[in-house]
């Protein structure tokens, strides 16, 4: 790398990329959208339902509270999309991986509202099977998603790619978790084991979490943001190259700076500021 590129890094007044939020404003819209449902279902059967020993599922059980399920859980689904849309857009997902584990995470939202599980102490059918599957299916494929990211993306910005398959890996943990919970409600529906209702309603929070930091990732580390350095760091070159080339040898040398930053820019906006490191 020439030196004029190396010698961008060293400037402290250059401005930082500066990444769009449009994804975690989205999910956070779409999260507090999702989570109005799940309050008021905890409203109508406050009397029904104990939170703490009790699924989230049984709240099908109460007047209104099937459609509050199925809402929640489309309005999920919809975020999914759109976060798959963008992390493709912004050449973070590679293959299709993640699209396919994104897709079955929205099926799978719409199918635990569509079809409700069975109330206490009756035969299970088919109905709570598929309730259950998509359950367990959104909680397992999200970590696939995370980890698919974080592995496509060879230059980060940032330390989320990081944290991303951090929290992939402790979602994970998680979803085992959440399998034994469910198996041990298939064969202990009445047992009261605390962490029936404790841990889906914690696993809820986690989800719309993980989206959170998934969407911080495809803002932060999308193509848009090296761009916008790029184009800082080209009128930064071109003013020092024009300030200092008013002689003949000036003139030259801006008009060289111009020319390697021209040159070497892909590697300038893949590196940043480490720039400076890497060119000593």
């Amino acid at each position: 790398m020439t030196v004029a590129a190396a010698d961008l890094g060293r400037h402290p007044d250059l401005p930082a990329t500066s990444a769009d939020p449009r994804s975690k404003r989205t999910v956070g819209w779409f999260g507090a959208t999702a989570l109005l449902p799940m309050v008021a279902a905890h409203v109508v059967g406050a009397s029904a339902v104990d939170p703490v020993l009790d699924p989230i599922s049984w709240y099908a059980f109460v007047p209104g509270g099937g459609e509050l399920i199925l809402a929640g859980g489309v309005v999920l689904a919809v975020l999914g999309l759109i976060l798959t849309v963008r992390m493709y857009r912004a050449g973070l997902a590679v293959g299709a991986v993640p699209a396919l584990a994104m897709i079955v995470f929205a099926i799978a939202m719409v199918l635990v509202g569509a079809f409700p599980t069975d109330p206490p102490g009756t035969a299970p059918t088919l109905s709570a099977t598929v309730h259950r599957v998509s359950a367990a299916a959104a909680f397992c494929v999200l970590p696939l998603v995370g980890l698919s990211l974080e592995r496509s993306i060879r230059h980060p910005r940032s330390s989320l790619p990081h944290g991303l398959r951090t929290a992939a890996r402790a979602l994970g943990v998680v979803v085992v978790v959440f399998l034994v919970v469910h198996l041990s409600l298939v064969f202990f529906a009445d047992s009261g084991i605390l962490a029936f209702g404790l841990i889906e309603r914690i696993g809820f929070v986690i989800m719309i979490g993980y989206l959170f930091l998934l969407a911080a990732t495809i803002d932060r580390e999308g193509t848009n943001a090296p761009v916008q350095a790029g184009r800082s760091a080209w009128h930064e070159v071109s003013a020092l190259g024009g300030g200092v080339g008013s002689g003949g040898a000036g003139a030259g040398a801006g008009a060289l700076g111009r020319k390697a930053v021209e040159v070497d820019e892909p590697a300038l906006v893949l590196s940043g500021s480490r720039s400076a490191g890497l060119a000593g």
